[in-house]
């Protein structure tokens, strides 16, 4: 798989999780390993599927129920089998403020599956939101 069939992966990956569109799945291989930096609290390194999907919709419990998040990509900068985004998430948390962050995301793809997924994010904003509610 050439970087543009990756990058193509990667978009339609983060708008069907945009959409709250469950088709998500389907673009996360059964190994996949997605790693989260220390400083968040849902730091650590999970390895599969089924860990994978705990964590995000563990995750997306946070945010205010039946409202889409905001996925702006910036860049998507591609090569071989990897691609990385540079994004903003706008949202609205499960306590009703509004919340933005800034990410990157750094995924390795083959076989037009996600395998690898490095995520970088200002984390302390995102504990402090969070632990508001």
């Amino acid at each position: 798989m050439g970087a543009p069939a990756a990058a193509d992966v990667v978009r339609e990956y983060l708008s069907c999780l945009g959409r709250g569109d469950a088709r998500f799945e389907e673009l996360l291989a059964d190994e996949v390993v997605w790693w989260v930096p220390p400083g968040s609290e849902a730091g650590g390194t999970y390895r599969g599927k089924a860990e994978v999907l705990q964590l995000i919709t563990g995750g997306s419990s946070k945010y205010a129920a039946g409202e889409p998040l905001k996925m702006t990509i910036e860049h998507v900068v591609a090569e071989d089998d990897w691609a990385c985004v540079q994004m903003i998430l706008d949202a609205r948390t499960a306590g009703g403020q509004p919340y933005r962050n800034y990410f990157h995301l750094a995924f390795q793809v083959r076989d037009g599956q996600i395998v690898l997924a490095k995520e970088y994010l200002d984390t302390q904003h995102a504990n402090d939101t969070f632990a508001e509610q």
